[in-house]
């Protein structure tokens, strides 16, 4: 019997994970996501993808605002709905246009995200832009499992830097297996917490990192807005955000309709959520049993 045949599905899924690493060129971020609990990948995204995302997350604001948002001048005000509700977080942009589709399933976050969170992971939706306290995004009883069960892939869409509000990371902190104590969630003033580090990125790059590592985001201090888009990717246990299954417009299905990873990242066959016609064995039977697969 080979080698191959003899390893369990993680073992197997394992495997294909830091083969696909390897191809990639991405050891030394692999060696740094595990040492530091997240990094850095430069030049992900295209110009074009850069410019599409953009322009399709300003299309959501002025519709939701009716005015158009000067990313190079935009004060907080701006960031008001008619209603007063902030817009610094934009939902469910998945299905906006096509470009964030391509964005999902980038090879190189995608690769790493599987190290941290498993090939069966799903995709939840975007996070915050604005000032952030520093916290983990894993939730539940502390300390937390030895095993990530969230991941983060963030992609900057303008210049990340401390006075533009980049996100803020604490180097290490998933090995501490908690969320922060709230004098340890400070960005500002005399309390801030010095661990804290700011992730420098230029359009185009992604940071990725552990769902235990803790981070936030810094106040910008110069006009304008940083942009980003945020997926963040969960364990098939973990309850999902935004809701996709049944809700995918058919164009977008019959775009992947032969990739399978795309159809799992939005959980259109995940076994749970049955009504009256009951469980799914053969679903169930699929559902990954390691840390990898």
């Amino acid at each position: 019997m080979s080698e191959q045949l003899a390893q369990t599905p993680d073992q197997q899924a394992l495997t294909r994970t830091l083969a696909a690493i390897h191809r990639l060129g991405l050891n030394d971020n692999l060696i740094e996501l595990d040492a530091q609990g997240y990094t850095i990948i430069r030049g992900v995204l295209s110009e074009d993808q850069i410019e599409r995302a953009k322009e399709a997350i300003l299309k959501r604001v002025e519709k939701r605002t009716g005015k158009r948002i000067d990313v190079n001048a935009a004060t907080t005000e701006d960031f008001q709905s008619p209603m007063g509700t902030s817009l610094d977080l934009l939902g469910y942009l998945l299905y906006e246009d096509e470009v964030f589709e391509e964005i999902l399933v980038a090879e190189k976050p995608l690769a790493l995200v599987s190290y941290i969170v498993g090939e069966s992971c799903f995709f939840k939706g975007p996070g915050p832009t604005g000032v952030l306290p520093l916290h983990a995004d894993t939730v539940g009883p502390q300390p937390f499992p030895t095993y990530a069960q969230t991941a983060n892939a963030n992609f900057a869409l303008t210049p990340y830097s401390r006075e533009r509000g980049a996100t803020a990371i604490v180097p290490g902190s998933h090995k501490r297996a908690r969320q922060p104590t709230l004098a340890e969630t400070a960005l500002s003033g005399d309390q801030a917490n010095s661990e804290a580090v700011p992730a420098d990125m230029s359009p185009g790059d992604c940071a990725v990192w552990h769902g235990h590592t803790w981070h936030g985001s810094y106040e910008r201090q110069i006009p304008g807005i940083r942009m980003n888009l945020a997926n963040y990717f969960v364990r098939p246990h973990v309850t999902v955000q935004e809701r996709h299954r049944g809700e995918v417009p058919q164009e977008v299905l019959d775009r992947h309709a032969n990739d399978e990873r795309f159809q799992r990242l939005l959980g259109l066959n995940h076994p749970y959520g049955w009504k009256e016609e009951g469980a799914d064995v053969a679903k169930i039977v699929q559902s990954p049993t390691g840390w990898y697969d």
